[in-house]
C-alpha cells in the first residue's frame, strides 16, 4: 500500500486518492488479477497521461493531435449544454462540450458519459479552474481533448491564470481560429436561407463590426443567424472562439461563427472612427469607403439575372458634397435605403467599394453586403460645378449650363422591342463654346417650354460622337435638367 501511496503522488493533484485505487482495483478486475497494485497503478498513470517516472507538465498551446493522453490544468471558458444521444448498441450516451484556457491558449474539451455529472451538478462551471486528463484528436477547427469514464475532469485546487487574447480587427488573417474580437455594430443584414449539398436547409446573416483599426464583416450561420434580432446597431460586442477565412467572392478576411462561438454585449465602449472621405478623393478600386453627402438623385429599383442564374436587384442614388457628386449603386436587401431616404437629405454611405463604370467611364460607389446608408448628424452643402463645353471629351458624364441657340423638332418612335418613346434636341451655348445635346423620353417635351435664349442646366449627360462626328450630349434617365 505505501509503494501505491507513492504512485499516487504523482497525480495528487489530479484525482482524489480514493478514486485513484478506485481505478486500480478496476484494472486488476479487467485484467482478471493477472497484475498487482503496483502494476495496476502504472496503468492508471498512463491512463491519465502521466508517465510513471516524471510527471509531464503540459501546456495547452503544446498540444496537438498526436499528443495521446495528456493532462493539463486549465480554466473554464465557456459551457455548453449537455446532449443525450444514442449509440449503435442502444445505449444511450452523454456528451458536452467545454472551452477552456491557460496562459498559452485555449482548446475544446469533450467530456463524456460519467464526466458530464459534473456539469449538470454545477460543481464545475464558467471561471473555475479544473484539472484534465484525456485524449486527443484532430477537430473540425484544431486539435481537441477528450474525456471518457477512464479520464480525469475535476476541480483543480491551483488557479489557473488565462487572459483572452483580443484580436485587433486589422490583425485578422485568414485560417485564424478561437479568436476572441471585440467591435462596434456598424450594419446588419437579414437571415438568408440556403440549400446545402446534403440538401438539407442552413441560415446565414451578416453584420458588419468595426474598430480604431477598421471594419470587418461577420457571417453569423444557422442558430447564431438570430443574432441579428438581437442586436442593434452601435452596439459594441464581444465575439469569442469565431474563426477567419476568405470570402470566395470579395476576397476578403471576414469572421464566422459557428456552433461554438459566442456573441455577447461588451463590458466597455468599443472605440471606432469613421474616416470619411470627399467624392473629389474617391478613386477606383477603393473599399470601405465613407462619404457625406446631399442625395441629388434617387432611382427606381429593378431586377437582374446572375450568371448562375439567380435574381438580383439593383437601384442607385447620386450624392454630392462640396467637392463634387457621384452615383452610388445599391444592391440586392440593400436597395430598402431607397425607400428610406427623399431628395435633399443629408446621409452617410459607410463602408462601400468604389469601381469604373465601363460605359460612363467615371467612378462610383457600391454599396453591397457591407455596406450601409444612415442619416447624417450634419446636413451636406452641395453646390452644382459645370463643366466647361470646349472642355467636353467622348465617353463621360458631364453636367453643363449654357444659353438655348437652337431647337430641334421633337418626334415620337418605336424602340426595337416595340415600346414607344420621345426624342428632341436642342443646342446649348457657354462662354467656351456650343455643343447639341438629344433629349430622350420625357426630356424631350422640354422643347415645348424653352426658348431661344433661355438658360437651362443640364446635369450627368453622356458624351458621345453623333452626327458629322461632332461631340454631342445625350441626355437619358440619370440625367436632370432644369430650366432657369
Amino acid at each position: 500500500m505505501a509503494e501505491l501511496k507513492e504512485i499516487y503522488e504523482k497525480v495528487q493533484n489530479l484525482i482524489s486518492y480514493d478514486d485513484f485505487v478506485a481505478k486500480v482495483e478496476e484494472r486488476k478486475e479487467a485484467l482478471g488479477g493477472l497484475c498487482d497494485d503496483e502494476m495496476c497503478a502504472r496503468l492508471v498513470l498512463s491512463d491519465l497521461g502521466i508517465s510513471a517516472t516524471e510527471r509531464e507538465v503540459v501546456m495547452i498551446d503544446s498540444i496537438d493531435e498526436n499528443s495521446g493522453n495528456i493532462s493539463f490544468a486549465a480554466k473554464v471558458l465557456t459551457i455548453y449544454d449537455p446532449r443525450e444521444f444514442n449509440r449503435a448498441d442502444g445505449t444511450v450516451g452523454r456528451v458536452a462540450t467545454v472551452m477552456a484556457g491557460d496562459s498559452t491558449g485555449r482548446i475544446r474539451i469533450s467530456v463524456w458519459d460519467s464526466k458530464v455529472d459534473a456539469i449538470e451538478s454545477g460543481d464545475i462551471k464558467t471561471g473555475c479552474s479544473i484539472n484534465v486528463s484525456g485524449y486527443t484528436k484532430r477537430g473540425l477547427n484544431g486539435p481537441e481533448v477528450h474525456v471518457g469514464n477512464n479520464g480525469v475532469f475535476a476541480l483543480s485546487d491551483e488557479e489557473v491564470e488565462y487572459e483572452i487574447p483580443v484580436r485587433k480587427i486589422d490583425e485578422i488573417k485568414d485560417g485564424m481560429n478561437d479568436l476572441t474580437v471585440l467591435g462596434k455594430v456598424l450594419d446588419l443584414g437579414q437571415i438568408k436561407t440556403f440549400t446545402r449539398k446534403d440538401g438539407g436547409e442552413g441560415r446565414v446573416a451578416n453584420m458588419t463590426i468595426g474598430d480604431s483599426t477598421g471594419t470587418i464583416r461577420v457571417s453569423m450561420w444557422d442558430d447564431k443567424a438570430e443574432l441579428v434580432n438581437e442586436l442593434d446597431i452601435g452596439n459594441s460586442v464581444k465575439i469569442q472562439n469565431a474563426y477567419s477565412k476568405v470570402n470566395n467572392f470579395s476576397q476578403k478576411v471576414e469572421i464566422s461563427l459557428g456552433n461554438s462561438s459566442v456573441v455577447e454585449i461588451a463590458d466597455s465602449e468599443v472605440e471606432y472612427e469613421q474616416k470619411f472621405l470627399k467624392v473629389s478623393e474617391i478613386t477606383d478600386g477603393m473599399n470601405g469607403v465613407n462619404l457625406t453627402g446631399v442625395i441629388l438623385d434617387i432611382s427606381d429599383v429593378r431586377t437582374f439575372n446572375r450568371k448562375d442564374g439567380s435574381e438580383g436587384t439593383i437601384g442607385t442614388i447620386t450624392i454630392g458634397d462640396d467637392t463634387g457628386k457621384i452615383r452610388v449603386s445599391l444592391w440586392d436587401d440593400k436597395t430598402i435605403y431607397l425607400d428610406e431616404f427623399d431628395f435633399g437629405e443629408s446621409v452617410d454611405v459607410l463602408n462601400a467599394y468604389s469601381r469604373m463604370n465601363d460605359f460612363s467611364q467615371s467612378v462610383e460607389l457600391n454599396v453591397g453586403s457591407r455596406g450601409s446608408v444612415v442619416a447624417a448628424e450634419n446636413e451636406v452643402q452641395y453646390m452644382e460645378k459645370f463643366d466647361n463645353i470646349n472642355d467636353i471629351l467622348p465617353g463621360k458624364s458631364y453636367s453643363v449650363q449654357g444659353r438655348v441657340i437652337e431647337i430641334g423638332d421633337f418626334r415620337e418612335f418605336e424602340r426595337d422591342d416595340g415600346t414607344q418613346s420621345m426624342v428632341s434636341n436642342i443646342e446649348l451655348e457657354d462662354d467656351t463654346g456650343k455643343i447639341r445635346v438629344s433629349l430622350w423620353g420625357e426630356h424631350a417635351e422640354i422643347v415645348n417650354s424653352v426658348q431661344i435664349g433661355m438658360t437651362v442646366r443640364i446635369s450627368d449627360a453622356f458624351s458621345k460622337f453623333g452626327m458629322n462626328e461632332e461631340i454631342e450630349l445625350s441626355a437619358g434617365n440619370r440625367t436632370r435638367i432644369a430650366i432657369l
